[in-house]
């Protein structure tokens, strides 16, 4: 029988059911169980039991010509006696058999021996074959994220392969199959009579011959199609052995419900994998071989949810055969060999994500494309070219290999993690804080490993074949090759880690003084209504001192005053801070760019802070220039591993036919002059952060972080568009607590409007981005019960206590608040929007 085709029509025998024929693949054709002869001897292979050779298959009855003068013959003169109705019948009968049987032998004998040496010389074998399968992407832990590629098929060796179903699918298929060569002689030979004779073309196959036919394609029901058929059976026979003839079958033909091979059927019809199946269940899966779609598509007949009568012939005819072959006993077949109820239905098949491409419009789907570009950029270490390009007949570059060929991908998702930030930022789940606030809103997050880089959580949005909010992806495989929309956004004051961290290379102190007071610099000044002012605009900072001109470096960081960040990246230069920021893990920022109307990503995993300089100005020390939620959590990693930045990564590794062929390499490196004593003392900082919004996680772990808000438009009236909440909890391998990062942005869909809650409030970081990142840590590590651990008290180290502060007191000395070292830098440009976003952004100015 063909797979994943219907069973060839039968010449005479529409109403009336063929005898089961043992030792063909066509056994049982309409149901009707062989009965083997009581005595016959039972011969086998050494490593399967009980298999019985073929009994001698009876002589076909051939029907007699209807009453009429066949052409040729003279008819009877009226009133004169002919020969009997009867022996004319016989007679013609003898001489159809003579015919076909002189031309069955002539094709047999002669056209088949020229036949059979040309296909000897010219057909190949298996080992030549590349099947496509299904490529399946795992998460970090275990359970399967994905699967993608044009067939839902996933190679198994015969050791996964049960007996048991393998005997059921012999039972079913081909009951001779341990004794024959691979042809079935009889089937054969009746394509050569029906070809002589006009009947249908049509013959039961063996089943090595049904393997010869779908690794040849052989679609054609013709008597060539046999012979080429029944060479490469017998060449398979001579070349391998019976175990291996029966896993390559069983790997390749299709089994309904869009699963090719015994391992993705196992799956569709059961939900589990082909070495977990019962006997009962693998005699299922056998039944629906010979016809596994069905006659209108709804399903194989012999699917006990499709047709539960035929369903039960069909399994009730494999019972008998496995019984007949001596594969159980009676007894057995009586307690074990029941219907099984544990078919789930199509509908279930589809939600259990056993099809291709299932998981690209759930959130996870965005983790798959950035698995695939991680994937796709791979290189042979010998050749350093791309190790899954291809390059089909018609010259196009492809990376078929990677969603045809099998592979098995391991990604650094975690399910638990993952589920758990899918729980707290889409607005669809009703624990998130996100649930009932306005329809425009949109949230992102981030979750990265101190100390791997390995992405652990990835939500930027709910379809993952639509825009991603969270990231910036290049998917050569799944997608066109071009860049994702929608990730870039302006971080605010989330980006103010980066700077504080400069300045503590630069050797300022946490409690160095700074002028936090509204000041003019050059081209930002109160004449030009262009000067630099605080989120809370008309209002002195409240620092220790009782002055804004004299509010230390931690106090500005934890009340996020714009005006010393500003100066900070003026004195230290945009460029030092961008390559802070890009030795933290940022790896692209949005910036204008001279004779473009969009903002362009610059790639700082190419380009320095000094090559880039050109575009950025000292805003850069406040958050101006978007970044990705991708990036600045890996950069809040580095601060969490205490300043050793690892690559931001998902994948983990690719095994290819069970040979692990990538493994991830983790080469954490430290930001240049950036030491674990700094770090300590930006954590102190960072701490007060929770404290101030009031955020404590609710099962006790230590959090650090940062919020930021980026205001719509040119004034502080018109409201904020982007929200920011960015940190970390603390990482102690020493005790199994490598920690966690994460970043939470929350802006809008489409086109950017005022985010507000329902009440009218505008949305700031500490208010709704904040409490969605303290629930997610807190969630997260309850669910994988992370150890609890304590953050490394300050170290004080620096020894520039004053930065352009101005004391209160006479005695203290008084810096120039408004030197200009960098004039060139001081003229800023609008806030860019990515050129990937859905709408281009207005021009803010104020930050908090």
């Amino acid at each position: 029988m063909h797979y994943g085709e219907p069973a060839d029509p039968v010449q005479g025998r529409a109403s009336v059911p063929a005898e089961p024929v043992q030792g063909r693949a066509s056994v049982g054709r309409a149901g009707v169980p062989a009965q083997p002869t009581p005595d016959e001897p039972v011969t086998g292979r050494a490593s399967v039991r009980g298999a019985v050779p073929p009994p001698v298959r009876a002589s076909a009855r051939v029907a007699g010509p209807l009453e009429h003068t066949p052409p040729g013959e003279i008819p009877p003169e009226p009133g004169r006696s002919g020969p009997a109705p009867a022996a004319r019948a016989k007679r013609r009968r003898r001489r159809n058999i003579l015919i076909a049987s002189i031309a069955a032998f002539i094709m047999l004998t002669g056209l088949g021996l020229v036949a059979g040496t040309y296909y000897f010389d010219q057909v190949g074998l298996p080992e030549e074959l590349t099947l496509e399968q299904s490529t399946s992407i795992y998460y970090a832990d275990g359970p399967l994220m994905a699967r993608i590629g044009s067939k839902n098929r996933t190679l198994v060796t015969f050791e996964e392969i049960p007996l048991h179903v393998q005997h059921a699918v012999v039972a079913a298929e081909d009951n001779s199959f341990y004794t024959n060569d691979g042809v079935d002689y009889w089937g054969v030979a009746r394509a050569a009579w029906n070809n002589v004779t006009g009947g249908d073309r049509q013959g039961a196959s063996t089943i090595s011959q049904q393997y010869a036919r779908k690794w040849a394609e052989l679609v054609d029901v013709t008597y060539a199609r046999k012979v080429r058929e029944a060479v490469i059976a017998l060449k398979l026979n001579q070349s391998y052995s019976k175990d291996q003839i029966m896993t390559m079958y069983l790997n390749i033909i299709y089994f309904g419900r869009g699963a090719h091979g015994i391992q993705a059927a196992s799956l569709a019809y059961f939900n589990k994998p082909v070495k977990d199946l019962t006997i009962a269940e693998g005699m299922i899966l056998a039944g629906v071989i010979k016809n596994p779609s069905g006659d209108n598509e709804k399903g194989s007949p012999a699917d006990p949810t499709v047709d539960p009568v035929k369903a039960e012939a069909r399994f009730d005819y494999i019972r008998k055969q496995m019984v007949a072959l001596k594969f159980v006993t009676e007894a057995e077949a009586a307690e074990k060999l029941v219907m099984p109820k544990t078919v789930i239905t199509q509908a279930q098949n589809r939600a259990n994500n056993l099809t291709a491409n299932t998981a690209l419009d759930k959130p996870e789907g965005l983790a798959v494309h950035h698995v695939l570009q991680e994937v796709a950029a791979l290189t042979d270490p010998k050749t350093g070219k791309l190790l899954y390009k291809d390059v089909d007949p018609q010259g196009k570059e492809n990376f078929d290999k990677i969603r045809d060929g099998g592979l098995k991908i391991i990604s650094t998702v975690d399910s638990r993690i993952q589920q758990v930030a899918v729980q707290e930022a889409s607005a669809s789940s009703k624990e998130s804080n996100m649930y009932g606030k306005k329809p425009n809103l949109q949230a992102a997050l981030v979750a990265v490993e101190p100390g791997t880089g390995g992405v652990k959580a990835y939500y930027g949005g709910d379809n993952g074949s639509g825009n991603d909010y969270a990231g910036y992806y290049v998917d050569p495989v799944l997608g066109d090759g071009g860049p994702s929309c929608c990730g870039g956004h302006p971080p605010g004051s989330t980006f103010k880690v980066y700077t504080l961290a400069t300045a503590l290379i630069d050797g300022y102190t946490i409690n160095s003084y700074w002028n936090g007071m509204p000041q003019d610099f050059p081209g930002r000044t109160a004449a030009l209504k262009n000067q630099i002012k605080n989120a809370t605009e008309g209002t002195d900072p409240d620092c220790k001192s009782g002055t804004g001109t004299w509010c230390t470096l931690e106090e500005i960081t934890v009340k996020s005053l714009n005006i010393p960040f500003y100066k900070i990246a003026l004195d230290e230069t945009p460029a030092k801070v961008i390559d802070t920021a890009r030795a933290a893990g940022i790896t692209g920022m949005w910036a204008t760019v001279e004779g473009q109307s969009q903002a362009q990503r610059q790639d700082l995993t190419k380009l320095s802070g000094k090559d880039v300089a050109g575009h950025f100005g000292p805003e850069v020390g406040f958050g101006q220039y978007p970044i990705t939620v991708l990036d600045h959590a890996g950069g809040m990693a580095t601060f969490a591993a205490r300043g050793m930045a690892a690559k931001t990564h998902f994948l983990k590794e690719v095994w290819e036919q069970e040979q692990k062929v990538f493994g991830e390499v983790i080469k954490p490196q430290r930001i240049p002059g950036f030491t674990e004593q700094m770090a300590d003392d930006l954590t102190t900082v960072l701490r007060g952060v929770p404290d101030h919004y009031g955020l404590k996680a609710a099962h006790g772990y230590q959090l650090a972080g940062k919020t930021g808000t980026w205001q719509l438009g040119n004034t502080t009236s018109a409201g904020n568009a982007h929200a920011w909440m960015g940190g970390y909890v603390p990482s102690d391998r020493s005790k199994n607590s490598p920690g966690l990062a994460a970043a939470v942005w929350v802006g809008n869909k489409d086109k950017e409007v005022a985010i507000k809650f329902n009440n009218g409030e505008n949305i700031i970081g500490g208010k709704l981005p904040g409490p969605i990142w303290r629930d997610f840590l807190d969630g997260a590590l309850t669910k994988v019960k992370m150890p609890k651990v304590s953050f490394l008290p300050s170290k004080g180290v620096g020894n520039k206590d004053v930065g352009s502060g101005i004391s209160p007191g006479p005695s203290t000395p008084v810096e120039n608040p408004n030197p200009n070292p960098n004039p060139s830098q001081s003229q800023p440009g609008p806030s860019p929007k990515p050129s990937t976003s859905p709408k281009p952004s207005g021009s803010p100015s104020r930050r908090t």
